[in-house]
């Protein structure tokens, strides 16, 4: 029965985060041209002064628009800062704070907990191909030229406005080893702590709207992190023309937070067309009714502990599910 309900659910994610959308490929790179890694799996040009201010995926389907070194307008001061986003490769799941482990963070930091770049199977399913590129995400709180990790989508039309539907993410290995083990200035997590990722939705106004998902949580006595690429709902921030993320941590000090500021995303997803007539046509349509599941398969009006399930049944017979975590 539990079988039967994974394939269910897997076969629902997938139609809900793939069917109308335009998906970012990491493999069909524009700015730049091509992508070259070093043998920790890491863009060779992370740290350099050519100007990759923005990098660019995008085929004729359209162009996403990704900042890599908005706080110095394209300079890396030297080759030493960068922020954004970076490519890499690998998804080496290795903790640089433990003895022995050959290496530091500082030149190891493209690994990804999910061990690759992430992959939807046939069935619906999500795995991780660690010979398929991923995005590392490195969050500057203190960046003065904007945030620091953007998103940006152009459409085959030359359209800048877009409706997010989607994005995978999972925990950076340094962010991840910290809440697990602390490490540095970090501490390990207790009962309540919490590492978040927040997507915000900005409108062609500057009117901003945002929606969260916990990386990593301490509850009921152990540690629960989004070691695999997990689905991230973004239709809540409706029509944009960016798409910025940040980090939280309860790991504080007066210098800002002391978990790595690190995550891992691929494949940014959003709608297909806006403002279409089916959406018109449709504007009508109530919710009929919620329902939460989780992992075991229960069902409950209420959202479980943990990772849920929410399918949402509408008037017309059709049905969107999400995944959440509570």
């Amino acid at each position: 029965m539990k079988k039967i309900f994974t394939f269910a659910v897997s076969a629902l994610m997938a139609s809900a985060a793939w069917a109308g959308v335009i998906t970012m490929d990491l493999n069909k790179s524009i700015n730049p041209e091509t992508i070259e890694y070093n043998d920790n799996g890491i863009w060779t040009l992370c740290y350099n002064d050519v100007d990759y201010t923005w990098l660019e995926f995008g085929d004729q389907g359209g162009e996403f628009m990704l900042s890599h070194l908005i706080d110095g307008e394209g300079a890396s001061w030297g080759g030493y800062y960068w922020d954004g986003f970076c490519p890499a490769i690998g998804g080496d799941q290795t903790d640089y704070d433990q003895p022995g482990a050959g290496g530091s963070w500082t030149t190891n930091y493209g690994g990804c907990m999910a061990g690759g770049g992430c992959v939807i199977n046939a069935d619906g399913s999500v795995s991780a191909d660690p010979a398929q590129p991923y995005l590392v995400a490195y969050y500057s709180s203190w960046a003065s030229e904007g945030p620091s990790n953007q998103v940006m989508f152009v459409d085959k039309d030359g359209n800048t406005t877009f409706k997010p539907a989607g994005v995978y993410v999972c925990n950076h290995p340094w962010a991840y080893y910290n809440c697990l083990n602390g490490g540095g200035s970090a501490s390990a997590f207790g009962e309540g702590d919490f590492f978040q990722l927040v997507a915000v939705g900005v409108t062609a106004e500057g009117e901003e709207k945002s929606t969260s998902i916990n990386l990593a949580e301490y509850a009921d006595g152990q540690l629960k992190a989004l070691n695999d690429w997990t689905f991230f709902d973004l239709s809540s921030l409706g029509e944009v023309t960016s798409v910025y993320f940040t980090l939280n941590s309860t790991d504080m000090s007066n210098y800002g937070m002391n978990t790595a500021s690190y995550f891992c995303m691929d494949k940014f997803q959003v709608k297909d067309g806006i403002g279409t007539a089916v959406e018109s046509v449709n504007a009508d349509v109530q919710v009929a009714g919620v329902q939460y599941v989780n992992m075991a398969g229960m069902t409950s009006d209420k959202p479980f502990d943990g990772v849920n399930v929410v399918v949402t049944t509408y008037s017309d017979g059709t049905t969107r599910t999400a995944k959440v975590i509570k």
